[in-house]
């Protein structure tokens, strides 16, 4: 039996093509087998303690390989599965690894809504909703307003003019799932208005109070006498001709 110059590349077989949640599958993987008796070590990221097998193929040549049953879900879309086959050869071993990447469809998943602005609204102001929902393939989207379907977009606009609970159903080939609830409520904008209205008169008051204080203040200070500043120059001409 003649040892390898170089180790053959292990293949990954997977039991069925298109993969798909809540599947049993079966992922082998298997390398060429050229010394039956002296076999190559398989090793991969799935269960470790895979049972090892040597089978002799029609040709007469061998192939060894591993298995494991799994049962595929959400999590294994692009999951990496890698193994490797370390071959003994004289002074060591001699290693070849092989990589492939799972592509499993599954339903929606996480699906929520959400309200821009959140809050009391106004009404007559415009508010938008957003779905989303993690799903392969990609899901459409439903929107329904008190129970009545209202869009088929991802994303819904419109003003508001009542009151309503909405939630949407994000749905594909796999099945479907409903967001939580959100409550769209209109708020008083009377009340806001109302103390808005009172501050403004508030105000006014203020200013006008101002303004008559000050008005008054400048009236009396423009009516009060002057002093006469030129009797004293008067009385002191008098005295200075008596004088003479």
């Amino acid at each position: 039996c003649e040892t390898p110059d170089s180790p053959w590349t292990p293949s990954i077989n997977i039991s069925a093509g298109d993969l798909k949640e809540h599947q049993s599958v079966t992922v082998t993987c298997s390398a060429f087998t050229p010394c039956p008796h002296s076999p190559p070590e398989l090793t991969w990221n799935l269960q470790q303690d895979s049972l090892r097998q040597t089978e002799k193929n029609t040709d007469g040549t061998f192939t060894t390989k591993i298995q494991e049953n799994i049962t595929l879900s959400d999590t294994h879309d692009g999951y990496n599965i890698r193994c490797s086959a370390r071959y003994p050869v004289i002074g060591g071993n001699k290693t070849a690894e092989t990589e492939v990447t799972l592509s499993v469809s599954y339903a929606p998943r996480n699906t929520s809504a959400s309200i821009s602005p959140s809050g009391l609204v106004s009404a007559g102001s415009w508010v938008e909703l957003s779905c989303s929902s993690r799903a392969k393939p990609p899901p459409r989207f439903t929107w329904f307003w008190n129970g009545i379907k209202v869009s088929e977009k991802q994303k819904h606009s419109f003003i508001v003019t009542n009151e309503g609970e909405f939630y949407c159903v994000a749905k594909n080939d796999l099945g479907n799932e409903t967001s939580s609830r959100i409550c769209v409520s209109i708020k008083d904008d009377r009340s806001s208005g109302f103390l808005v209205l009172n501050i403004l008169k508030i105000l006014g008051i203020v200013l006008l109070c101002i303004s008559i204080i000050s008005f008054e203040c400048w009236f009396r200070f423009s009516k009060k006498p002057k002093k006469e500043t030129e009797e004293p120059t008067y009385v002191n001409n008098v005295m200075e001709t008596k004088a003479s």
